[in-house]
């Protein structure tokens, strides 16, 4: 089945309306700019593994399933931010702060999908949620200098093999495989 794959921690539906929430709250009256992704399709991606056969993801969702010994933790949202960088943004987020685990789990997963033949990730883990595609690209500096404090804490309790699929409605993330951590 086409369509791009990847690893990521899901946001429980509370979650999602809790950050959604303290988003609004942060910055009444500044919309995130650009194509919005729905906050159902909010997650927090560990490692993208591209447009594979269903074969190599089989044997990706075979190695975390047997491998995938990181215990659970938290992580907090807390701020906005911007790839590649605030004043040329690509991508707004929502930054992410956690216990060490995010950065357990993904190091361990990147580990995993080499050893099943995935060519290694060649951009550093930034631990984030996103909100928004811009293209073209814009400055969002002062959007998100404005943009107050907020703290959503959220378990990190799973990974989610998910796989990208386009409908009339918009980009939609089917989970194929959950994953439970320690």
């Amino acid at each position: 089945m086409p369509g791009n794959a990847f690893l990521a921690v899901p946001l429980g539906t509370d979650k999602r309306h809790e950050l959604s929430a303290a988003l609004s709250a942060a910055s009444p009256g500044s919309p995130v700019p650009g194509k919005r992704v729905h906050p159902e399709n909010w997650h927090l991606t560990v490692r993208f593994l591209g447009d594979f056969e269903d074969v190599v993801i089989d044997r990706v969702a075979a190695a975390i399933d047997e491998h995938l010994d990181v215990d659970r933790g938290t992580a907090t949202a807390f701020g906005l931010g911007a790839f590649p960088k605030a004043t040329k943004a690509g991508i707004v987020y929502v930054a992410v702060d956690d216990d060490g685990s995010l950065n357990a789990v993904a190091a361990r997963c990147e580990e995993l999908v080499r050893e099943v033949g995935v060519a290694p990730e060649e951009r550093p883990f930034v631990p984030h949620i996103t909100l928004s595609r811009l293209r073209p690209r814009m400055d969002v500096a002062r959007l998100i200098g404005r943009f107050e404090p907020f703290a959503v804490r959220f378990p990190v309790e799973s990974v989610v093999l998910y796989r990208t699929t386009k409908s009339p409605d918009g980009v939609r993330y089917r989970p194929l495989h959950t994953f439970s951590l320690r």
